[in-house]
């Protein structure tokens, strides 16, 4: 229980009010003073019988759903609980958000929590970057009616919001995938096909529909689609995230998100053409390898973005998901598509690209966004180009930079 500014001035005030009256023998302005005196010795009673209970105050913070997209708001609630007998005449609540949590409105509210008494608070903000952000706890700061006096109560509250990196439609990324690999990403033949070469009436861009019921008209047999979906490609989908990106860059187009709105939408891309995609992330000392991605490509993301905190990002070699996927798994890869960008590669070298490469020797691709790389990073279009030309020449592996622009306007 400590005292106020306000209480501070009031008690001086009251003071030398009291001692003027005394002073100048006034009687109207003695019973003034003892009513401020009064006031201010009733206010320190009540304030007292309610500090004792303040700990029996129970708050809880509630989230709704697993996942947010970035840049997408949500809307927070916190439950104050009041099981005591005891009314609680008024209560501070303060928010104290992470750098990449922006509220829609200053979060500190004031209350007033009767006895056996709920009060529920509502509160949107956004995710300003992907990732998994932790919320740290709230305070809570105790007040008598008239601010006299204040008690300070920190709540720790162990709660995040898991935001996803936005992500688009990048069909050209996706021809220059196919160009480069000689691998049809879509399969053989989505969802099957019908075997025509054996029918005598049919001509290379006829109608299926008219051969196969003049088959049917001829033979009585109807044929059935043969699946080739087993022959659809393999790929390992490697994101190579560091903690610098997260520097270069302004606002919500840094690097990282950038790079990251890129792997999502590379994993949403082959997901949807049914290409056989194992996304492999790493976050601090170990890397994650989320298999069969292309399953279920938001589960997938999520369980490997969970991992990863805005500003956080890779301390190990890159080559330490080739190790981790010996131990983990057999699977052989028809291509793996490496995600990163030319700052990485100046700093680290080309020696972890080739390491992965060597999992799909000739069809390992590395795909760099596009950002504006001379104004944050410094290296300006030759510069750029020798970097690519080195890693294509040491490593062997493809590299293209994407065209599709995917950072946003806020």
């Amino acid at each position: 229980m400590k005292i106020t500014s306000t209480g501070i001035v009031y008690l001086v005030l009251t003071t030398l009010s009291l001692i003027y009256s005394i002073a100048s023998t006034n009687p109207f302005y003695y019973l003034l003073s003892l009513l401020a005196v009064s006031i201010f010795i009733s206010e320190y009673y009540l304030f007292r019988d309610v500090s004792s209970v303040i700990n029996e105050v129970k708050v809880s913070r509630r989230i709704p759903g697993r996942s947010i997209l970035e840049l997408e708001t949500v809307e927070i609630g916190v439950e104050l609980s009041n099981d005591t007998g005891r009314s609680i005449p008024r209560v501070l609540v303060i928010e104290d958000f992470p750098r990449y949590i922006q509220p829609e409105v200053k979060p500190v509210f004031t209350v007033f929590l009767p006895a056996y008494s709920k009060s529920i608070l509502s509160y949107r903000v956004k995710a300003l970057a992907p990732g998994r952000i932790d919320l740290p706890g709230l305070r809570l700061v105790f007040t008598d009616p008239l601010s006299f006096f204040y008690d300070t109560l920190s709540i720790e509250l162990r709660n995040y919001i898991v935001a996803q990196p936005l992500y688009t439609r990048i069909d050209e990324a996706l021809k220059s995938i196919e160009r480069i690999t000689g691998i049809n990403t879509r399969g053989h033949a989505f969802g099957g096909e019908y075997d025509l070469a054996n029918i005598r009436e049919y001509f290379p861009g006829d109608d299926v529909r008219r051969i196969l019921w003049k088959h049917y008209a001829k033979t009585g047999n109807l044929m059935v689609r043969e699946d080739y979906g087993d022959v659809r490609p393999s790929i390992l989908l490697v994101i190579d995230i560091r903690k610098r990106l997260w520097e270069i860059g302004s606002g919500v187009n840094t690097l990282a998100h950038v790079q990251l709105r890129l792997a999502r939408s590379l994993l949403e891309s082959l997901s949807t053409v049914m290409a056989h995609v194992d996304v492999a992330m790493c976050t601090e000392q170990s890397p994650k390898i989320y298999f069969d991605a292309w399953r279920d490509p938001s589960e997938a993301f999520y369980s490997l973005i969970s991992t990863l905190q805005p500003g956080g990002g890779c301390e190990v070699p890159l080559s330490t998901i080739k190790q981790v996927l010996a131990y983990t798994s057999g699977r052989r890869y028809d291509s793996v598509i490496i995600v990163t960008n030319p700052v990485t590669l100046v700093e680290d070298g080309v020696d972890p690209v080739k390491e992965m490469a060597s999992l799909a020797p000739g069809r390992t691709i590395v795909v760099l966004p596009r950002f504006d790389y001379d104004v944050y990073a410094g290296l300006r279009g030759k510069e750029l180009a020798a970097v690519v030309g080195e890693l294509v020449g040491e490593t062997g592996v493809e590299a293209f930079i994407v065209e599709e622009d995917l950072r946003v306007v806020v």
